[in-house]
């Protein structure tokens, strides 16, 4: 559903304010279905689950006008024969109401409440009993303290239990895929790991209908596979409310039988499987298409913008299927132009190659639909992070590099129309950012970080080659005084004979990976272009980790049983 919606009032409706009154008033009783629902669902843990008074300020004492719960603003203008100056009023008058946006300052009517953790404006609605608290941990997953008003309330369990795959989930999958390929034993395995995740547990989540791969792989929360998390888990915590610290023996007990299967397929110990632990990180995936604006405000009808918006809707079809079905990633949202998604590293650039490509073939604009000016364009950000990382900071991580997608480069070319693909190590220092714009031939920035993967996994390439080259580069930071065709000869020849340490034996291998390196050098004639491959290489190499856990089936060892 989109966040605007522009509508072609029939001539009987004389007053537009009508309208915007029963949107309103449609959208309240929205938010009382789901809150009363809501309630309805905490009263079965425990009666007290809620506190009934501050449930009922936040919840009913709010008219239609001073509705905030779901923001709405409205404008309206006549229709006259020239749509593009009448939709340009009316988008004026729009930004102009919401500049005057309605501010209800909160009322503080229980300054002994603690505040919601999410909110900050509204007091939580949660009981104070500890023992009633720890009940409710589970089922509402609450963290050591955490505080809830109405609206975090019902935005946590309102609407019914859908669960939403994990970003643990996300970043496992790789390592999970790698890990049923080897035989009908470890899937075995999965399945009974599975079970013990079955049901309600304060350890595990389901999948849901969101991801229908990851239910048929292993449709639970992948944290268990990381035994960091699950020694967490073991040594609970009696002081504190949380979920995770406090466990039924029931739980203890299926934790410590999964403990067991997660260590016969990770260690190398005799009769285990020496999978080693998953890789913990995903890709947040940002896109949003080009100019958007501009093209809708030279939409000269109202027929010609409702096939834009139809193209755009199918555009978000488009984009379930490459995410979820093509690239086992879990897609948040699609509102047309824009997307955001959780991808295993291992997917995320096809992903991001698919989208810029498929968006590129829509034909959106009615005027000379096949004259490139006219094709718009999909700037994709991606960034590469550890997966327990806090969800905000992923979702920020992700929106920087969208934005770097759609900024020039350092050299001011290529505006838009950009791929961005940012590396966050979870151990510090200042994340990999590339970024360039789409190319559709082989040296484009994806294809290339592909390639270089590739090379990793095949062992062409040394383990240490990129940070090397990082440090190669600084001798050449400040260099002056050489010619520019002498000083890359001088870069190729220190770069090749690094690169060259590993090298396959022999024979026609050998010529297509000087080929690959002569290719790799090309152009190689200052500090920005040395340190620019080196953290490629950089980021490639965390691709190739990831995809050596999908690609392990290919070599692999016989578990002795």
């Amino acid at each position: 559903m989109a966040n605007i919606i522009v509508a072609e009032l029939p001539e009987s409706i004389t007053d537009p304010s009508k309208v915007n009154e029963k949107a309103r008033i449609a959208a309240k009783s929205a938010w009382l279905r789901y809150a009363n629902e809501t309630k309805k669902e905490a009263e079965k843990l425990d009666r007290n689950a809620v506190n009934p008074d501050i449930w009922q300020e936040q919840v009913n004492d709010v008219d239609e006008q001073t509705f905030d719960v779901i923001p709405i603003y409205a404008a309206w203008v006549p229709l006259g024969p020239n749509y593009q100056k009448d939709r340009k009023c009316l988008m004026r008058l729009l930004s102009g109401r919401k500049s005057i946006r309605d501010f209800n300052p909160p009322t503080e009517r229980h300054p002994i409440i603690p505040k919601s953790s999410l909110d900050g404006a509204r007091e939580s609605v949660l009981t104070k009993n500890k023992i009633i608290r720890k009940k409710m941990a589970l089922r509402l997953r609450l963290g050591n303290g955490e505080q809830l008003c109405a609206v975090a309330l019902t935005k946590r369990l309102g609407g019914g239990k859908v669960p939403f795959p994990s970003v643990v989930r996300v970043a496992a999958d790789p390592w999970i895929r790698g890990a049923i390929s080897y035989g009908q034993e470890v899937k075995d395995i999965f399945a009974e790991i599975g079970n013990l995740c079955s049901g309600e547990n304060g350890f595990s989540s389901g999948t849901g209908r969101i991801q229908k791969k990851y239910k048929e792989d292993f449709g639970y929360d992948g944290q268990i596979f990381y035994p960091s998390r699950l020694s967490k888990f073991l040594k609970q915590n009696p002081d504190s409310d949380s979920c995770e610290d406090n466990l039924s023996e029931d739980d203890l007990v299926s934790l410590k039988r999964i403990k067991k299967m997660v260590d016969r397929l990770q260690k190398s110990d005799k009769g285990c499987y020496g999978l080693k632990e998953p890789d913990p990180y995903l890709a947040i995936l940002i896109a949003d298409g080009d100019r958007i604006g501009k093209a809708i405000s030279e939409i000269k009808t109202p027929e010609d913008h409702r096939e834009f918006s139809k193209n755009l809707s199918e555009f978000a079809k488009i984009a379930r299927k490459i995410v979820e079905s093509d690239n086992n990633g879990v897609l948040v949202y699609s509102g047309g132009d824009d997307v955001l998604a959780f991808l295993p590293v291992d997917k995320c650039l096809l992903a991001a190659r698919d989208l810029h490509d498929k968006f590129g073939t829509l034909k959106l604009l009615k005027e000379d639909p096949d004259k490139s000016k006219d094709r718009l364009t999909l700037s994709v950000g991606i960034a590469i992070a550890h997966a327990f990382e806090p969800l905000e900071d992923l979702i920020k991580y992700g929106k920087n590099a969208e934005k770097a997608a759609k900024e020039p480069n350092k050299d001011g070319q290529g505006d838009r129309n950009g791929l961005a693909v940012h590396l966050h190590k979870r151990g510090g220092g200042d994340p990999i950012r590339l970024r360039e714009q789409w190319m559709d031939d082989s040296n484009s920035l994806d294809k290339r970080l592909d390639k270089w993967a590739n090379m990793h996994n095949e062992n062409e390439l040394p383990d240490k080659a990129a940070y090397e080259m990082r440090e190669l580069a600084e001798v050449y930071r400040n260099w002056k005084g050489t010619p520019k065709v002498d000083l890359e000869n001088l870069i190729k020849a220190d770069v090749k004979r690094m690169l060259k340490r590993k090298r396959p034996v022999g024979g026609e291998d050998q010529k297509i990976l000087t080929k690959e390196i002569d290719s790799m050098l090309r152009g190689l004639d200052s500090y920005q272009k040395v340190r620019h491959l080196a953290d490629e290489l950089i980021l490639a190499r965390k691709l190739s980790d990831v995809m050596k856990m999908v690609d392990r089936n290919a070599k692999k060892p016989e578990a002795e049983i």
